[in-house]
């Protein structure tokens, strides 16, 4: 079984007009970062999967 985060964990993405584009971890959502979060899904023996769409961007990314 895999878990997977959606849209939302990076950059300024707090609507569906923002921050498409910005993939790095906002640190307000994630405190300690996707490598800590992913390891606390690991732990519950799922795998990690991560959402990203590379082909869509915002124009204030």
């Amino acid at each position: 079984d895999m878990f997977v985060m959606d849209d939302g964990w990076f950059g300024n993405r707090n609507s569906d007009h923002a921050g498409l584009g910005d993939y790095t971890v906002n640190r307000k959502k994630l405190p300690r970062g996707l490598k800590y979060f992913a390891g606390k899904i690991r732990k519950l023996g799922l795998d990690f999967g991560l959402w990203f769409e590379p082909e869509m961007v915002n124009p204030e990314s």
